[in-house]
């Protein structure tokens, strides 16, 4: 099954204290809220093609229960998102072989300047994921670990625009104490991506 959607998306990075204070504040008002545990595979070419495109190629298992392919385009107002779910067997051959099922994502992919064979896994990232939902956003505190690297983030998923995304945050920020740090925010494909090059 296909989907396609927008999303409108904020995050900060977090330190430990942070995290596990904003967790334990959340596990205490709903204490039977459950993680989500997420394994993400993140593809691109060897010279890291999409990235360059301001793409992200992924595929994530969720809960080893279901999995999907997702081509995120990103753009100043939000995300294009094109999904594809995908079998256990699509899953394995994908992330074990590199081979893409037909679907959305694939065509997409192949009306780019590269075959379908120059992509290939480039990293991975772990992510327990506690989720918040609100009236119009989703709030998402992550750990993640990729490599010899844990850290931590908060986002904001707006069912609105980038603008309330952001407006929403500032209340987090402020709610939370949290820091906000002058370097610009870089997604988990990124750092897990950069952390996968510099350990080749």
């Amino acid at each position: 099954m296909s989907k396609n959607q927008k999303e409108y998306e904020v995050r900060l990075m977090l330190d430990e204290e942070r995290y596990f204070f904003i967790v334990t504040y959340y596990m205490n008002i709903t204490p039977n809220k459950q993680f989500i545990q997420n394994a993400n595979y993140y593809f691109d070419t060897t010279d890291l093609f999409l990235r360059h495109q301001h793409m992200t190629l992924r595929v994530r298992t969720i809960n080893d229960v279901r999995s999907e392919l997702t081509l995120k385009i990103k753009g100043e107002n939000g995300d294009d998102e094109i999904n594809d779910g995908l079998s256990p067997q699509e899953t394995e051959l994908l992330i074990n072989k590199s081979i893409f099922p037909y679907g959305q994502v694939r065509n997409r992919l192949m009306a780019l300047p590269y075959t379908l064979d120059k992509y290939h896994l480039i990293a991975t990232l772990y992510n327990r994921r506690l989720e918040i939902e609100c009236d119009d956003y989703l709030l998402v505190v992550d750990k993640n670990t990729y490599g010899d690297v844990v850290d931590y983030n908060l986002e904001i998923e707006s069912k609105i625009s980038i603008a309330h995304a952001k407006e929403i945050l500032k209340q987090y920020i402020e709610k939370f104490d949290l820091k906000v740090s002058k370097e610009k925010y870089h997604g988990k494909a990124t750092r897990a991506i950069d952390q996968a090059v510099r350990n080749r």
